[in-house]
């Protein structure tokens, strides 16, 4: 199945993109993110280590910045600064794993 996945990753979506980026069923085409419990760089960053652990190319690009309708709510101080905290990945991204569009 050919998937994008427009996600805010933290630990839950952390998760679900580590499943889709497995799971042979799945075709991941584009990982899409936007700010969430903390900003749009940091999900960034996030999706960006997660592809590379698992030595994946799937395009990703950076979204949102603040969500459209409300401000945007920084919940580092319960998810840790990276939005992920507790789980270390190396700072080296890893070319050729990644590519931000």
């Amino acid at each position: 199945m050919k998937v994008i996945i427009d996600c805010d990753p933290g630990i839950d979506d952390a998760i679900a993109l580590s499943v889709l980026l497995n799971d042979p069923f799945f075709d991941v085409k584009l990982v899409t993110t936007v700010a969430g419990n903390v900003s749009v760089k940091k999900t960034t960053n996030n999706a960006l280590k997660i592809s590379a652990f698992f030595k994946s190319n799937v395009p990703i690009a950076a979204g949102a910045a603040e969500p459209l309708i409300k401000k945007l709510e920084d919940a580092s101080n319960i998810h840790g600064e990276s939005g992920m905290d507790g789980y270390h990945f190396t700072d080296k991204i890893g070319y050729p794993y990644h590519k931000l569009l």
